[in-house]
């Protein structure tokens, strides 16, 4: 993974796959920030990670929206908590098969989910600063 600088505050970033997406200052036009790119990878891995409990009950063809919220402490200038929420339309299972789907989904999020099992396992951020020739 590379970010690339490619305006003021604005960063290309580029996965070895060839995804590529913006990453600005918060507020960037067309770019995401870095928490933002936080949530985004939090709410898609508990997604991806619940796709099979949700597939199995609600079908192939459900609708489902993963959210997270971030809860911001300003004077630390880091996020404290992250809330995801994932809603899917369970209209038409019962109130056990429901409670049951989500119980299930909640504990393979737990199991599968990188990114979470990650933040809880408390990431070691290692950071360096060099010469671009030497990265070249």
């Amino acid at each position: 993974m590379t970010a690339e600088r490619s305006a003021v505050n604005t960063y290309t970033v580029r996965s070895t796959s060839g995804a590529e997406l913006r990453i600005g200052a918060l507020g960037t036009e067309g770019a995401f920030s870095p928490v933002e790119l936080l949530q985004a990878a939090l709410a898609g891995c508990a997604a991806l990670s619940a796709e099979a409990q949700l597939t199995s009950q609600l079908g192939p063809d459900f609708d489902a929206t993963s959210a997270v919220t971030a809860m911001f402490n300003a004077e630390e200038n880091r996020v404290e908590t992250l809330i995801t929420t994932i809603a899917a339309d369970s209209s038409e299972l019962s109130s056990e098969k429901h409670d049951k789907l989500v119980a299930s989904a909640q504990r393979i999020i737990d199991k599968l989910c990188t990114v979470k099992r990650s933040l809880s396992a408390g990431v070691e951020p290692v950071s360096a600063v060099t010469s671009l020739e030497s990265v070249v």
